[in-house]
């Protein structure tokens, strides 16, 4: 990795190699904790007047020597947490946090034994699929909780994942028409809007409101239907005009709603 990161530096990259590296930066705190470390390291060695003789030697070499004279305080570092950490040991985001740190480990070891050029990206479009899944087993895990509190957590956790399974889709679905707790269920709601591009997911909202009686999830669903403005869903709410049994306040959303959608 310290070579990637030199290449980014050195502006070896090409473009679509910097975005890619840019992006996984700014979703995991820790690398880019340690790449700005590599970077003020690498301004340190910038200066003419600190410069070695053995200066033309590779950048990423300079940086794996820099990293080794710190690996012993790092370590005395994590003697002295690791009390704290056993109270955490069963946190479900330490297990998320554990597991993605652990595939960026593997991902650094290979690197450092591979002879494959650096250029080449693969290994990080790799590891950026194993992060995905580990944040889809986290999600679909946390949402068999009886806490209702860590259930709306599990459904937030799916705002990360980029490109969701239909196991994932589904689970929120079922959440949504399903769960005990209303809060619950509106989370799953708006969750599902997030992939509206997902057609799963827009026949899911649209099939809700023929089928949900609490009107604060009526109202949600309405809402996020005709953002998405998916017209199949005029039918449904015209539906839920007709009902003697629609809140009033559900019945006024849906008019507005209906309105905008049938421009």
């Amino acid at each position: 990795m310290e070579q990637l990161f030199a290449d980014y530096l050195e502006d070896k990259l090409n473009a679509r190699q910097r975005t890619e590296l840019e992006t996984l930066l700014a979703n995991d705190e820790a690398l880019r904790d340690e790449f700005e470390d590599l970077k003020a390291f690498y301004a340190d060695m910038q200066k003419p007047a600190e410069l070695d003789p053995t200066a033309t030697l590779d950048l990423g070499f300079y940086m794996m020597l820099e990293k080794e004279k710190g690996a012993e305080q790092k370590k005395k570092a994590k003697e002295q947490k690791s009390q704290m950490r056993v109270s955490w040991i069963n946190s479900p985001i330490l297990k998320y946090a554990a597991g993605i740190v652990l595939l960026l480990g593997i991902f650094w070891i290979g690197r450092k034994t591979s002879d494959k050029d650096l250029n080449d990206l693969s290994e990080i479009a790799k590891i950026k699929n194993d992060v995905e899944e580990t944040k889809q087993l986290v999600m679909l895990s946390m949402l068999k909780r009886e806490s209702a509190s860590e259930r709306i957590q599990a459904v937030n956790y799916s705002y990360d994942i980029n490109k969701p399974d239909d196991e994932v889709l589904k689970a929120l679905i079922k959440t949504m028409n399903t769960d005990e707790n209303i809060n619950v269920r509106t989370s799953a709601a708006e969750a599902l809007s997030h992939f509206g591009n997902e057609k799963i997911a827009r026949d899911a909202l649209i099939q809700t409101l023929l089928t949900q009686k609490e009107p604060t999830l009526q109202i949600t669903v309405i809402d996020i239907l005709a953002n998405l403005g998916d017209k199949r869903a005029v039918k449904p709410m015209q539906k839920l005009l007709q009902n003697t049994d629609t809140e009033e306040v559900v019945k006024r959303k849906a008019m507005e709603s209906v309105k905008v959608l049938s421009l």
